[in-house]
């Protein structure tokens, strides 16, 4: 008889991301380009985890064009979707706008570590990714999100998640798990849109409010 296995690990406190690649993205990707770029021309934007780059101002969360609104339907129905297994009585819910706002990172420009909390959900819309890097070698513009178990460390594995994205992709992953952008070494123009949701009862809403939440790596607090 063998002995039972008391040894099986149990896996804890998984951080879950979703991707999908919006349908029809061809069509707004140059009308928001140069919707953000004309923004970027009139507002001097505000400095949070961006480096070497512009982050838009409140501004952004109230201009509501027909292509930054597509944009803000689809994140939504989309992550409606895929948050729903994480809520309970998800049908008495509802996923509240609290910010939003652009990015747009030329040669050099790079995002330090940071995270959205207190909002509970976070995301990122890529409207023009540019020239990317090959992978972990050379991740020029990749997204990394970092293992909040500095455990694995001690069996040689930094348990960090690079992700390359692409034109017209959506991102959606918890408010609270810091991540970073790395530098853009291509020549090309890198813009997204980045917001945060909050879970309220239907019917009520959170309180929108500028452009992020507080945290960063190493320093001070940063509003995103």
């Amino acid at each position: 008889m063998n002995p039972p296995d008391v040894f099986a690990p149990m896996n804890l406190f998984p951080f879950p991301i979703f991707s999908t690649q919006i349908a029809g993205h061809e069509a707004h990707k140059r009308p928001l380009m140069e919707e953000i770029l004309a923004l970027r021309q009139k507002y001097p934007g505000v400095v949070r985890s961006n480096r070497s780059a512009w982050h838009s101002g409140d501004e952004f969360f109230q201009h509501r064009s027909e292509h930054v609104a597509w944009m803000l339907q689809k994140a939504t129905k989309y992550a409606q979707h895929a948050l729903a297994r994480y809520h309970e009585n998800w049908a008495a819910s509802a996923l509240s706008l609290t910010s939003c706002w652009a990015n747009v990172l030329g040669p050099g420009g790079w995002n330090a570590p940071h995270h959205h909390f207190p909002c509970h959900w976070s995301g990122v819309y890529y409207v023009n990714v540019g020239q990317l890097g090959t992978g972990p070698e050379d991740p020029s513009g990749y997204i990394e999100f970092l293992n909040p178990t500095p455990w694995q460390v001690a069996f040689n594995r930094s348990g960090n998640f690079l992700y390359g994205p692409k034109d017209g992709l959506i991102l959606i992953f918890p408010a609270s798990l810091y991540h970073f952008v790395h530098p853009n070494h291509g020549d090309d123009t890198r813009i997204s849109i980045a917001y945060n949701f909050t879970v309220v009862p239907k019917g009520g809403a959170a309180q929108a409010g500028p452009s992020g939440a507080p945290g960063t790596a190493g320093g001070p607090p940063i509003r995103l």
